[in-house]
């Protein structure tokens, strides 16, 4: 019975499976039976010519030879037959990237604005100077278009020059330059006199509430009645939109020889009207464009009340810079004020409305509307308060207790003290004075900004006798601002500057060891340059005894087993090196383009580092002074374990040196600049008063270039014990003392060195 019954399943899974088995044996026969009759194809060229009727749900994509579009019914199959079908070829087309994301996208900038100039030259007294100290930090781009470029050209001003007289034809060729070379970079392009004054915020503000894709001509209208145009008037400025200036931007040509009037802004609008049907208007969307003729106007009590002036966009026939500035001056204090207004407005509206929040009115942190304090989330997260006097900082530092209050804390500390006064007063009306300063905490609180709590000393003038009062104040944290930088490469190369002196030739081949496989190995574009520097009895024996002759050996070495290394040195006979001396005769030898790196034979370089010196040195901008990370002295923090060999970013291990100044990137061209006004600035001293390699970090302070400190966890320095000359300033050579102390060990593993000499010398008294 049992027997049966397995039988019966047997059977009835066999059925299931039978058919499978049946399509396997099937397919193998098939291709047994077609694999030696490959050149017949085994009759499939017909079948796949056989169309059947069925519809198929496949979707094709292409063009034929004619840019038409394939379909379907246009596909045909191919079967390749031959044993290696021919590789197939892909032609690659490269992709051409934009530089910026924003030109991708399509992003514009917001405002171009135009100064025409028709006051005669440009000088330090006239308007044009004035317009554009007050207004070119607030648009996109200002340019001005004079007949003549004054030399030498006011720094911040872009000037192009069209000559001739005829005020129509300068205005054509100047809408053509502006269609030219920025019509498809800008949104809004407005165009004024040299004697109109316009408030940058104002306008900006007016433009943004404005809907950008329209045909846009706005100003002050004034109607033609003989030709039917509505033109704006140039003196009070006008706008126009970019789609606009697109339509109409091929004809300014065409409509400058159809000019026949001298009314340069009729024929502006009647070009304008001709090729896109737009005319002058002064209110759109519910936006009013409003000007006020200042002419004989010098911004009296009486005027800043005038309702015209607050209103206007902008004040034409302004005739004297001065009255720029005044109007200014009026613009600025009226947006400051009106910030106020609506900070005080808000928080009034926060704390009416905090009842109605789940904690009430008492979870409304001071100040109103700012973010609250941090609150820790264990002991490692407290942020300690530093406290002050008038005269002394206390535990500003772990390793100094007690600091002078100089420098940029002291004006802190003054201005805060001022403040707290001021508001003092403000609220009991004048009721006191200063006595003393009791007691004062501040702490820097990175989620708001710096908070301070004073307890002041205060006489009471009316009743002359004192109280003490605590007052708590914040300085907030202000926005990130994005300074525009010039465009910078990492393809740039770098050239390596490295002094060696005789005592350092170990170290030097223990760097060429990693400038070998960071740079060399992975062909990096730098390229090495090593200054050898003699001093006079070593430089007598060069010819026979060169001291330095082992590590030429190496360089030689270097070079020949890796192609283009750019391993170069240069030797100098000198009793005291010094950067700049260095670098005068360096700097001679190479292009003004050169981007140098001057460091020492103790670095310890990484790929990412060489990268943020070519984006962090500019050339005619920015020089870079990078803070590297400073390995302690190896026998006292490795006295009782092997020395790894490497450096390990550990507050055991090393410090951020702020204090090493010997390491320097800048372009050749930027030097010979500042050495010129060094000199000029030591004149006749040759470089007897170059001392400190800080010298050369304070000539880059005297010149006009930005000078950028930072630390880099790439760049890992190994130690070296600071040699202090006496030669040094006072400041300087304790300055010295100080960081040669401090880059010993840290101040545990200096502790623990004291306390072991210590019980050693109770040892040896014992015994």
């Amino acid at each position: 019975m049992v027997f049966k019954k397995c039988t019966r399943l047997l059977l009835s899974r066999s059925r299931s499976v039978f058919p499978i088995l049946m399509g396997i044996c099937v397919g193998i026969v098939l291709s047994m039976l077609c694999s030696p009759l490959l050149e017949s194809n085994c009759g499939l060229d017909n079948l796949v010519a056989v169309r059947t009727g069925r519809k198929t749900h496949t979707i094709f994509y292409g063009t034929d030879e004619n840019g038409n579009m394939l379909s379907e019914d246009d596909f045909e199959p191919v079967l390749r037959v031959e044993e290696n079908p021919p590789a197939r070829v892909v032609e690659k087309r490269r992709v051409v990237r934009t530089r910026f994301i924003a030109s991708e996208l399509g992003i514009k900038e917001k405002l171009f604005v135009a100064v025409v100039v028709s006051r005669g030259e440009i000088h330090s007294e006239s308007t044009t100077v004035g317009i554009n100290k007050t207004l070119a930090n607030a648009v996109n781009k200002l340019v001005y278009f004079a007949r003549t470029k004054p030399d030498p050209v006011p720094a911040g001003m872009t000037i192009v020059t069209f000559e001739g007289d005829q005020a129509v034809m300068r205005s054509f060729q100047i809408w053509k330059y502006i269609y030219d070379h920025f019509g498809n970079d800008y949104d809004w392009f407005f165009v004024i006199s040299d004697d109109t004054y316009v408030f940058g915020e104002k306008l900006l503000y007016f433009v943004n509430h404005i809907s950008i894709g329209r045909d846009l001509y706005m100003g002050i209208p004034t109607h033609e009645e003989d030709m039917d145009v509505t033109y704006c008037q140039k003196e009070a400025g006008y706008l126009l939109s970019r789609n606009l200036l697109l339509k109409v931007g091929d004809h300014w040509e065409e409509c400058m020889q159809k000019a026949w009037s001298s009314q340069p802004d009729l024929e502006i609008a009647r070009c304008i009207k001709e090729h896109s049907g737009a005319h002058c208007v002064d209110n759109y969307e519910g936006t009013t464009f409003k000007a006020m003729n200042f002419q004989d106007k010098v911004l009296t009590t009486k005027d800043t009340k005038d309702k015209r002036l607050k209103e206007a966009l902008t004040m034409y026939h302004v005739m004297d810079q001065r009255i720029i500035y005044k109007l200014q001056k009026f613009f600025i204090e009226a947006s400051v004020n009106c910030s106020y207004a609506e900070i005080a407005r808000l928080q009034r509206d926060i704390q009416e409305t905090s009842q109605y929040s789940p904690g009430g009115k008492e979870s409304v942190k001071w100040p109103i509307g700012r973010q609250p304090p941090f609150k820790a989330q264990s002991r490692f997260d407290v942020f300690g308060w530093e406290y002050f006097t008038m005269t002394h900082i206390y535990a500003s530092t772990d390793i100094e207790s007690k600091v002078p209050l100089i420098g940029a804390d002291k004006q802190d500390i003054d201005e805060i003290v001022t403040t707290a006064m001021g508001r003092l007063n403000e609220k009991y009306e004048k009721a006191f004075t200063l006595g003393r300063l009791v007691n004062g905490y501040r702490r820097y609180d990175p989620t708001r900004g710096m908070e301070y709590t004073l307890d002041l000393e205060l006489k009471m003038t009316a009743q002359k006798k004192t109280i003490q009062k605590r007052v708590q104040l914040l300085r907030p944290l202000n926005k990130v601002e994005i300074i525009p930088m010039p465009y910078v490469t990492e393809y740039t190369q770098v050239t390596i500057i490295v002094p060696v002196v005789a005592s350092k030739q170990e170290q030097v081949k223990t760097f060429l060891d990693t400038y070998t496989k960071v740079c060399l190995e992975s062909k990096e574009k730098v390229a090495l340059m090593l200054i050898f520097i003699y001093n006079p009895v070593q430089a007598r024996s060069m010819a026979t005894d060169d001291i330095f002759g082992v590590v030429k050996g190496h360089v030689s070495y270097l070079e020949r087993k890796f192609s283009g290394a750019h391993i170069s040195w240069l030797s100098v006979k000198t009793t005291m090196p010094s950067l700049i001396a260095l670098m005068d005769v360096i700097s001679t030898k190479f292009a003004s383009d050169t981007l140098f790196f001057v460091t020492n034979v103790h670095l310890e370089m990484h790929n990412e580092f060489l990268n943020r010196v070519r984006m962090n040195t500019i050339a005619g901008w920015q020089v870079f002074f990078p803070i590297p990370f400073a390995q302690f002295d190896p026998e006292i923090i490795y006295a009782e374990s092997p020395n790894p060999g490497t450096i390990d970013i550990s507050k055991q291990v090393g410090r951020f040196d702020d204090s090493s100044y010997e390491h320097a990137a800048f372009y050749n061209s930027d030097y010979k600049t500042a050495r010129k006004l060094w000199d000029e600035k030591h004149p006749g001293v040759g470089t007897d008063h170059i001392q400190s390699d800080e010298d050369l970090f304070d000539m880059f302070l005297n010149c006009k270039l930005h000078v950028f400190r930072a630390v880099d966890p790439a760049m890992k320095q190994h130690y070296q014990k600071r040699v202090c000359r006496p030669t040094l300033t006072e400041e300087r050579y304790h300055k010295c003392l100080a960081s040669r102390a401090e880059g010993l060990a840290s101040r545990s593993q200096l502790a623990v060195l004291v306390f072991q000499q210590q019980q050693q010398l109770k040892q040896q008294q014992r015994l």
